[in-house]
């Protein structure tokens, strides 16, 4: 609040009141404005850090960015979020993205681990076959997640917007959650599945 007076201030001296070749600024832009060109390399570099953790752990390049394509699909959430409302996105909203890189590809990493070990033990089954059982196994705990969360955080919502960090941060994580299940439900299955020749009779 006191930053947009500063501001709305600061304008209505550049406009009305300061003559030509008088300019007034803000000094103190605060820590949002003086390192806002960072946040995109510090999320990316969120992004490259679970890549190469991933990697290793499923022993493929191509599982690792079918969870990763997850975030993007949260960050949606959180984008309409904050578009469709009269919220203004702060360091709040940056902790959110934080937040949903590292907490939405829990659900890509518990099927994509399950997917692998069915089809290791089932080799007659499908990719189709065995992502539906690996889906059925961890959706629950999946969704249990989704929803403890949403609810760990809706106290933060409860002071309303004048508590602009963790008013924007709670609502923004919670809009990038509930996206999140639409990631698990169609877009992670379209890059797990592997294309395969076999059938099986049923």
């Amino acid at each position: 609040l006191s930053k947009r007076v500063i501001d709305k201030a600061v304008e209505h001296m550049n406009d009305e009141i300061l003559p030509i070749g008088y300019k007034a600024h803000n000094p103190q832009g605060g820590w949002w404005d003086e390192n806002k060109d960072k946040y995109a390399w510090l999320i990316f570099l969120i992004v490259a850090v679970i890549f190469v953790v991933l990697a290793m752990t499923f022993e493929s390049l191509r599982l690792p960015l079918a969870v990763i394509f997850m975030i993007p699909i949260s960050f949606i959430g959180l984008f309409l979020t904050f578009g469709l409302s009269d919220l203004s996105f702060d360091q709040g909203g940056f902790a959110a993205f934080v937040m949903l890189c590292g907490i939405v590809v829990n659900a890509g990493i518990y099927i994509v681990l399950t997917y692998k070990d069915v089809i290791r033990q089932n080799a007659g089954l499908t990719g189709i076959h065995g992502y539906v059982k690996a889906f059925g196994r961890k959706i629950t705990p999946i969704l249990l997640t989704v929803i403890s969360t949403i609810l760990g955080l809706i106290p933060f919502l409860t002071d309303g917007s004048q508590e602009v960090f963790w008013f924007d941060f709670a609502i923004g994580t919670i809009g990038g959650m509930v996206f999140s299940v639409i990631a698990v439900i169609l877009v992670l299955p379209v890059f797990v599945i592997k294309k395969s020749n076999k059938r099986i009779a049923l």
